[in-house]
C-alpha cells in the first residue's frame, strides 16, 4: 500500500468547520459556504523549528457569488522530523516558539517604514504540542527574480524601520526577541567547513579549478583567523531592531488595495535585535548567490542596496555616520557569507551534485560560477571593512 504523503496525512486532520472560518475571514464574509478545499505541500522543513509549510487553496460562495481563496499554514515543532531539538529556551536564538508570539504579540501591525508581516488569521495549539500558524498567501507580482529597482525600493523600507529604532522609536521589550544578530554562534557551529579550505587537493576539483582561476584558498583563510577581531568590531557598533534574516526569499512587494505597494516579511523566526545594515547583508549576498535578482554584478547590486538604505535611515531620522554603516554591511555580509562554505562541501561532495542543481534551478557549473562570484566580491568586501573599522 502507498504511504500517504504528509498533505493526505494532514488533510484527515483538518475538519470542514476550522476551513470556513478561515475562508471567512479571509473573503471578508460573515457567512460563507465552503464549495471545495485541496492541500499542498511547499516545504517539509525550512527553519530549524519548521514541521512542515502547506498551501491550502479552495473555493468558496458569498454574496451570491464564487470565490476562490488561498492561505498558508506553517508548523511549529519543538523537534521537527529528522532535526535536533530546536531551542526551548526563550533566550535561544532557535526558540522554536518564537514565530507563532512574534503573531500573537501584535509587534508586526506597526511597523515603520512600509513594513509589515503577513496576515495572520489563527494560531492554534495541537494536542502534538505543534503550533500551527493559518497565515496570509502572499504573492508577488514580479515572480521570484526582483529587478534591481525594487531592491532599492526594500533597501530603503528596511532603513527606514532600522533607523526608526535608531533615531528614538523605542525597542520592543519582549523577553523570547533574538538579543543579538552577530554570526559569531553560527561561525563557530559549522567551524567543521574549514577543514578542507587550507588542503590543495581541495581545489584541484574540476569545477572548483574552472570556478575559481585566482586562488582564494589563503584569502579565504585570512578572513576565516581574523573573524574574532571583526566580530568584536561588529558587535560595538549600533543596534537596532531587525528581521534578522530579510533575504529575498522571505521579501514580497505586494500592491495592496489603496494602491501604494508594501514591503511584506514573512519567516519571522528570528526578529530582534542587531547591528545598523544586518538586514541589508542578508538581503545582498544571498539573493544574488541563489539568482534572485535581474543579471547583474554584486558591486552594482550592493551599491544599489546600500545607497537606498542611507535614504531610508535619513528618512527615519537617523544621521549618523556613513562610514559606521559601511563598516557594519562590509562586516557582517563578509562574515556571515563568506564565512559559510556550504558550497565547497556540496561541489566535493558529488553525491549532493543533483540535488544543488534541483533546489537552484540552474546548472551545476552556472550555480557554482554564480558563487565564485559573490566569493570573489565578499572577500573584497572584507578587506573593506578591515579599511573601516579604525574610522567607525
Amino acid at each position: 500500500m502507498r504511504e500517504k504523503t504528509a498533505s493526505e496525512r494532514l488533510l484527515q486532520t483538518l475538519d470542514q468547520q476550522t476551513i470556513t472560518t478561515l475562508m471567512c475571514q479571509i473573503l471578508d464574509l460573515e457567512d460563507g459556504e465552503l464549495l471545495q478545499w485541496q492541500v499542498q505541500e511547499i516545504s517539509e522543513t525550512n527553519g530549524a523549528a519548521t514541521g512542515g509549510v502547506y498551501r491550502l487553496t479552495g473555493t468558496g460562495r458569498g454574496q451570491d457569488r464564487e470565490m476562490d481563496w488561498s492561505l498558508i499554514l506553517k508548523v511549529l515543532c519543538r523537534t521537527p522530523a529528522g532535526k535536533a531539538p530546536g531551542g526551548l529556551e526563550q533566550e535561544h536564538v532557535l526558540y522554536w516558539k518564537r514565530e507563532a508570539l512574534v503573531y500573537q504579540s501584535g509587534l508586526l501591525n506597526d511597523l515603520p517604514g512600509g513594513l509589515r508581516g503577513p496576515h495572520c488569521y489563527a494560531v492554534t495549539e495541537q494536542d502534538d504540542e505543534s503550533v500551527w500558524l493559518w497565515l496570509e498567501d502572499v504573492k508577488d507580482p514580479h515572480g521570484p527574480c526582483w529587478p534591481l529597482s525594487q531592491y532599492s525600493q526594500a533597501a530603503r523600507c528596511l532603513g527606514q524601520m532600522n533607523g526608526a529604532y535608531l533615531a528614538g522609536r523605542p525597542l520592543p521589550a519582549f523577553p523570547w526577541l533574538v538579543r543579538t544578530s552577530s554570526p559569531r554562534g553560527l561561525l563557530d557551529h559549522f567551524s567543521w567547513m574549514w577543514k578542507a579550505v587550507p588542503d590543495p587537493t581541495t581545489w584541484q576539483h574540476p569545477f572548483l579549478r574552472s570556478a575559481f582561476p585566482l586562488p582564494i584558498a589563503d584569502r579565504l583563510w585570512r578572513l576565516w583567523e581574523d573573524r574574532g577581531a571583526m566580530l568584536d568590531v561588529l558587535e560595538r557598533l549600533p543596534q537596532t531592531f531587525g528581521h534578522l534574516d530579510a533575504w529575498r526569499g522571505n521579501l514580497f512587494a505586494v500592491p495592496e488595495a489603496d494602491g501604494e505597494q508594501r514591503l511584506i516579511a514573512i519567516d519571522w523566526a528570528y526578529p530582534g535585535l542587531g547591528t545598523i545594515a544586518t538586514d541589508i547583508g542578508d538581503l545582498m549576498a544571498p539573493s544574488f548567490g541563489l539568482f534572485r535578482v535581474e543579471p547583474c554584478d554584486p558591486r552594482t547590486l550592493d551599491r544599489v542596496i546600500f545607497e537606498s538604505y542611507l535614504e531610508g535611515l535619513s528618512a527615519a531620522g537617523w544621521q549618523g555616520d556613513r562610514s559606521v554603516v559601511r563598516c557594519a554591511f562590509a562586516l557582517f555580509t563578509a562574515l556571515k557569507y563568506g564565512c559559510l562554505l556550504f558550497w565547497l562541501h556540496q561541489i566535493t561532495d558529488e553525491s549532493q551534485h543533483s540535488s544543488w542543481e534541483q533546489r537552484r534551478g540552474h546548472p551545476l557549473d552556472e550555480c557554482l560560477q554564480q558563487q565564485a562570484t559573490l566569493i570573489y566580491y565578499l572577500l573584497d568586501l572584507a578587506d573593506e571593512g578591515r579599511g573601516l573599522i579604525d574610522v567607525a
